[in-house]
């Protein structure tokens, strides 16, 4: 089987909903001897079940990707449509795995009874969304102001849920950010950015602080979307924080009358 398994191997186990056709795209299984020859080769269903109707008594790999195999040639190159990974493989239906998540499932034993359950894992990656918060005065100075949650979120859209997103760089036009009450500068902040839990639908559970430059700006805050699967979008996604300015503005008048009139007016 091949299956849409959004939880990947968070459970240990390769399981799911049957998927031969992720992103209405066919799937192959090929079947691989010694040495990573094509031996055979079957379509996915779509319910995510492939059969090979005869095997020779033999030690194979199972591969599952969008390239069909030739019988005879070298296997082909391992590939999902875009946006989709391998979670994992195993044979059989308990808990477990063959240690590298890679869509070839190895070691495959036929003697002289059938082999079922060479599983699959496959899912789609979360995608994070661009968004722009409203728009607010510029604090100026060294105010730090809080990013409203929903200028952050992600879809996983095979049914998992997103778990966290990671803000992957500095922001633009801002001279710190505080994640969880840790202030950041450009000079200080991660390398590999800084993680933080989310709702479901990517929504940060910590507050996020910027303190932006002066002026009319919008600070860029880019972030990456995790699902449950572990798995990270491949897209960065924006967070838009506008800031504007505020104006003061009067005028002189020639008050020939000064306060007689308890009024400040006249010709400017």
């Amino acid at each position: 089987n091949v299956f849409n398994d959004v939880n990947g191997l968070s459970d240990n186990t390769v399981n799911g909903a049957g998927l031969g056709n992720p992103s209405s795209t066919t799937l192959y299984a090929n079947l691989l001897n010694g040495s990573n020859s094509v031996v055979a080769t079957t379509t996915v269903n779509t319910n995510g079940t492939y059969t090979f109707a005869e095997a020779a008594p033999a030690t194979y790999s199972v591969q599952i990707s969008t390239v069909q195999g030739t019988v005879g040639n070298a296997a082909p190159a391992t590939s999902l449509p875009t946006n989709w990974v391998h979670t994992g493989e195993n044979l059989g239906t308990a808990a477990g795995n063959d240690g590298t998540v890679n869509g070839i499932l190895p070691s495959v034993t036929v003697s002289t009874a059938n082999v079922t359950d060479a599983n699959f894992g496959i899912e789609q990656l979360p995608t994070p969304a661009s968004l722009t918060a409203a728009s607010q005065p510029n604090p100026g100075g060294t105010v730090s102001v809080t990013v409203p949650p929903a200028t952050f979120g992600a879809t996983d859209p095979d049914g998992g849920t997103v778990t966290s997103i990671t803000i992957t760089g500095f922001p633009t036009n801002a001279t710190s950010i505080t994640i969880n009450g840790t202030p950041y500068t450009s000079g200080t902040f991660p390398v590999n950015g800084v993680t933080v839990p989310t709702t479901p639908t990517g929504e940060p559970t910590q507050a996020i602080l910027i303190d932006p430059v002066d002026g009319a700006v919008v600070a860029v805050i880019p972030y990456s979307a995790t699902d449950n699967a572990d798995k990270t979008s491949a897209a960065t996604g924006i967070a838009n924080v506008p800031f504007g300015t505020v104006s003061l503005s009067g005028n002189v008048f020639n008050d020939v009358n000064g306060l007689s009139d308890n009024t400040v007016n006249g010709a400017g």
